[in-house]
């Protein structure tokens, strides 16, 4: 399992579409550069259930896209108004 990029800059989380588990959650999270990198524990705890839970849970999605958010740069994928 594994973060990366998709080639429109959107985060994805998910396996090797070679393996017989095939997962894959495209998030909102656009990245200013590629990401290619092994989801650690930290990102589990964080979305807040195990991956072998995740096809069950309906909520799964905005889960990983919160945690996208956290550790790819929420403050780089938000749009602030100006306050005049």
């Amino acid at each position: 399992m594994k973060w990366y990029t998709q080639d429109d800059g959107l985060i994805c989380l998910g396996t090797d579409c070679s393996k017989l588990a095939n997962f894959h959650v495209v998030t909102d999270v656009k990245a200013k550069s590629k990401i290619d990198t092994l989801v650690s524990e930290s990102h589990i705890a964080l979305i807040g259930s195990f991956p072998e839970d995740w096809r069950s849970d309906k909520l799964i999605a905005q889960k990983i896209n919160n945690a996208a958010k956290h550790f790819f740069g929420l403050s780089d994928n938000l749009k602030v108004d100006a306050v005049a």
